[in-house]
């Protein structure tokens, strides 16, 4: 508890100093045509939570390959810097984001266990989950407060749920003690955003943490995709949407539910709510079905998406 203290106080720390001296290496996001800020906002802050989580994970969580896993996090860390300080072609980031999955899965799925076919799918499903945080974060607060949602879900479940996994519970705390303290710099309105340095490798983060969920039990495994639904639906039926009235679906754009609907409603600050409203009412307790009962899984998965369909359909009907 006392480590778990004192990464969050460093962060904190960290964070502060971040923001006095990020505009002197012009680390500041300008307001563009996609944005929902106005006013130009420090960027890149993800830099610090991640620094001190790769050193956690470097240290404190046994699996095989754990170092490389805390440099691969670092790498992806220095390349979404370099994305936000001169911007990288999409095609070169997903070849980045695709390599980091398919080592990722390499690296901890059992030796024999996989045939190539199941290690390319789970590698491309790690690269997903590292992209789709990446669309997701336009919002103040929206990502910072799912990866607190999921850090405590996963955290709770690991920890005294049927299948309890002592790695996966320690994970989730590291990951909780160095993003709040983001959380309060990033909250609307924010002060600093976390930016590419920050997303991308925490969708990685995040993408370890259900490979663990997954190799710990399938249905904690499951009570992972359930926590992640809200991020799955937007991004995939949003994406779907586009390619299907033929806009590429890699160009940066605002047609996310998440950004409809905070233009709509004038503020990101109800998009945020509702996410944490999402997560604690419905999201977390079927989660937590999922790891506890012998409720048939994939229903627990559907109803998972009701509320998230919701908001996407929501905010095509408001446009």
């Amino acid at each position: 508890m006392m480590m778990l203290i004192a990464m969050a106080l460093l962060v904190g720390l960290g964070l502060w100093a971040f923001v006095h001296v990020a505009p002197h290496w012009g680390l500041v996001d300008q307001p563009n045509s996609r944005s929902l800020h106005t006013t130009p906002t420090v960027v890149s802050g993800g830099i610090v939570p991640m620094l001190v989580l790769s050193l956690a994970v470097c240290t404190n969580i046994e699996f095989p390959g754990a170092r490389v896993v805390a440099l691969m996090t670092l790498a992806l860390t220095a390349i979404g810097l370099l994305d936000d300080r001169r911007g990288l072609p999409s095609g070169v980031r997903f070849v980045c984001y695709l390599a980091a999955g398919l080592l990722l899965c390499w690296l901890l799925l059992p030796a024999g266990s996989a045939s190539i076919a199941a290690l390319a799918m789970a590698g491309v499903a790690a690269a997903w989950c590292i992209n789709l945080v990446n669309f997701m974060d336009g919002a103040d607060g929206l990502v910072s407060t799912q990866a607190l949602c999921m850090a405590v879900g996963m955290g709770l479940i690991a920890t005294f749920g049927e299948v309890p996994s002592e790695q996966l519970a320690w994970l989730s705390a590291a990951l909780f003690a160095c993003w709040a303290p983001l959380l309060w710099f990033n909250w609307p309105p924010a002060r600093l955003f976390m930016g590419d340095a920050g997303a991308i490798p925490l969708g990685f983060v995040l993408a370890l943490m259900g490979l663990m969920s997954f190799l710990t039990d399938f249905s904690v495994g499951l009570a992972w995709l359930i926590l992640m639904m809200p991020f799955l639906v937007d991004t995939g039926l949003t994406l779907c949407i586009r390619a299907l009235s033929g806009k590429p679906p890699h160009i940066a754009h605002r047609d996310h539910a998440y950004q409809r609907l905070s233009v709509q409603l004038g503020s990101p600050l109800p998009i945020t709510l509702g996410l944490l409203g999402m997560q604690v009412m419905w999201q977390f307790p079927l989660a937590v079905t999922a790891v506890s009962s012998a409720v048939f899984p994939p229903l627990l998965v559907l109803l998972s998406a009701i509320p998230a369909v919701a908001a996407v359909v929501s905010a095509r009907l408001r446009a």
